[in-house]
Formats: structure tokens, sequence, C-alpha cells
């Protein structure tokens, strides 16, 4: 069951990264179509979002996964 549990672990964390990952590349390269300065910051600043909400998930996932450890 352990195995189960750290095989599941990996592949959602896997999972969180590849589509907050693979969001952040796509506005990344939408920003290069931005027609101006302020909106090309803004999908820019998108992308981190993305980032910043994947790390966020891993992070809360990481802290799931302890507390059930220590019960």
């Amino acid at each position: 069951m352990e195995r189960f549990i750290e095989i599941f672990r990996r592949i959602v964390f896997v999972t969180i990264w590849i589509i907050g990952g693979g969001f952040a590349v796509m506005f990344i390269l939408l920003s290069f179509h931005a027609d101006t300065f302020l909106r090309q910051v803004m999908i820019n600043l998108m992308a981190l979002g993305f980032l910043a909400f994947s790390y966020f998930c891993h992070k809360l996932l990481i802290w799931i996964f302890a507390k059930r450890e220590e019960t």
C-alpha cells in the first residue's frame, strides 16, 4: 500500500508541473504576439501566476502527505 501511495504521489506531482509548466510556456509564447507592452506584461504575469500556483499545489500536497505519514 505504501508503494502505491508513493507512485500516486509522484504521478500527481508530475501532472501538476506538466500542466502548470505547460500553461506557463504557452502564455510566454503567446506574449511574443501581443500588440502592446501592457498586454505583454499581463500575459507574462499570468505565466508567473501559473508557476506560482503549481508551486503552491506542490507544497500543499507535500504537507498533506506528510500529515498522513505522521498518523
